[in-house]
């Protein structure tokens, strides 16, 4: 398995071994131009050698001085010398057929020297004139010697140039290539990552994804993912504890929420039990039934007050939206005012995963909520759409598992809505907090709203509440479509 670390350690390694090796290679081509520059020195010693050959020849020619034939006898030695020990330069500028034929002129040209003494005027002049030839042709041939070496420096130095260019070019690219890789090998998948964490961060993603191969970028995602499971789990179990510790709460909340009816009830009471025979039974049966009715509110309070702490057992099947819907219409119908009309609009029959009593019990809460809010009208449509499609512009006022319903495809979008009063809107953040109220007169628990977004946690869904632009207030819940077929 790869790794980071390996990745950019073999970068790193190449590069250093390329430029090297980059480095080796000019190194060489500069050490061989300096060898062939020594070298073009050593020619030029050799031709001002033959040079000197010459000059020594003229002396001996015109100036007759006792000790000029033993000059030139010395600087033929030393010509000699040097040509012997620059042989293997003149291997690399000519054949060698022409060195043998500089060899042999050299041989040649000690020959007529050491004949010279030998010979009668008669013949000295013409052993002159064969030495002075031969003597220009060696120097002529050593000069051409030197024009070959120095062109051949030339050609050199102008491979040493390009070796240069093409080396920094070399190391140019190697630095792209090693750059190009580290981004596509190491930067990509980080800046990958990044944007996943902001995702997670924003509620968009629920969990990263493996972007890469590397052992630490997969340590990292397998630490993370494990993180938020903890971090999810923490956080149920903290809001279970909230609940939990709500109870002390609950009873404050009972003994504020019962007092009114059990003040009425006692009150009621006491008239009967101070009333006499004079008292008519009609005045007797009005306060009997004022104590059954707040009797029936006091058993309404405890029971939304049980359900707001207690965990049903959620009974999850799929019902088609329709059902759900008009079986809470009908469960709610004959329990408001005549004059409140409910209306049940393009409801399709997809399917949903839901617990159908509680969800009546959503349904029902809106609708009592609605007609507290004094609404005439009340609208229950549902829409089949996506997250991308339906999702309102302020998502900080969407409560529930953002991250969760925005992986699926399809979303059933319920929308409630009414033609009530509607709500300021320093009341909207407010709305789903336990016993927040407000209603008058002790009619209202505070806790209607809080239950509906209770039930749509229950089913992973999200609920947002907003005011209509003509005036009152809508509901928008998102759920999840089953995939599998309604039982009905």
């Amino acid at each position: 398995m790869s790794s980071l670390r390996n990745k950019i350690i073999s970068s790193y390694t190449l590069s250093n071994l390329a430029i090297i090796t980059i480095a080796l290679i000019v190194f060489a081509d500069l050490n061989y131009l300096h060898n062939q520059i020594s070298e073009g020195e050593n020619v030029k010693d050799l031709l001002t050698a033959t040079q000197q050959l010459q000059n020594d020849e003229r002396n001996l020619y015109q100036c007759q001085e006792p000790d000029a034939y033993n000059r030139l006898q010395s600087q033929l030695d030393k010509t000699e010398v040097m040509y012997q020990k620059f042989w293997p330069i003149f291997e690399e500028v000519v054949e060698a057929e022409e060195l043998n034929t500089l060899s042999q002129r050299l041989e040649h040209y000690r020959v007529l020297l050491e004949s010279l003494q030998d010979q009668c005027d008669t013949e000295l002049l013409e052993a002159q004139t064969e030495l002075l030839f031969t003597s220009e042709a060696i120097s002529q041939q050593v000069r051409d010697l030197g024009r070959r070496h120095h062109k051949l420096l030339g050609q050199t130095t102008h491979l040493a140039s390009w070796t240069l260019v093409i080396a920094l070019s070399l190391v140019v690219v190697m630095g792209i290539v090693s750059a190009l890789f580290v981004v596509r090998q190491v930067i990509r998948p980080i800046v990958t990552l990044e944007r996943q964490l902001d995702a997670v961060a924003d509620g968009e993603e629920k969990k990263l994804s493996l972007v890469s191969g590397d052992i630490e970028i997969q340590s990292f995602v397998q630490h993370f993912n494990s993180m938020l499971d903890r971090l999810r789990t923490q956080q149920r179990q903290l809001r279970h504890h909230e609940k939990a510790a709500a109870l002390g709460v609950l009873v404050s909340g009972v003994a504020h929420e019962l007092n009114n009816p059990l003040s009425n009830i006692s009150t009621s009471v006491q008239l009967l039990l101070e009333g006499d025979s004079s008292d008519s039974k009609e005045l007797q049966r009005q306060w009997l039934t004022h104590v059954d009715s707040e009797t029936d509110r006091a058993r309404r309070i405890v029971r939304r007050l049980l359900d707001s702490v207690r965990q049903p057992k959620l009974n999850m099947q799929s019902w088609s939206a329709s059902n759900v819907v008009r079986s809470a219409a009908l469960l709610i119908h004959r329990q408001i005012d005549p004059s409140i009309f409910l209306h049940i609009e393009d409801v399709p029959n997809t399917c949903i995963q839901v617990d159908r009593e509680r969800m009546q019990q959503l349904f029902i809460n809106l609708i009592r909520n609605a007609v507290a809010a004094g609404s005439k009208n009340i609208w229950i449509f549902a829409d089949t759409t996506t997250w991308e499609e339906s999702v309102t512009n302020d998502i900080e006022h969407i409560h529930g598992e953002v991250s969760t319903i925005s992986e699926h495809e399809q979303l059933l979008l319920f929308t409630i809505a009414d033609d009530g009063a509607g709500i300021p809107e320093d009341n909207l953040p407010h709305l789903f907090t336990p016993f927040f109220t407000t209603q008058s007169g002790g009619e209202g628990t505070g806790l209607g709203l809080y239950l509906v977004k209770e039930i749509v946690d229950e089913h992973h869904g999200c609920i947002t509440v907003e005011n209509r632009t003509d005036g009152g207030t809508q509901f928008l819940i998102w759920l999840p479509v089953a995939e599998e077929e309604c039982e009905a």
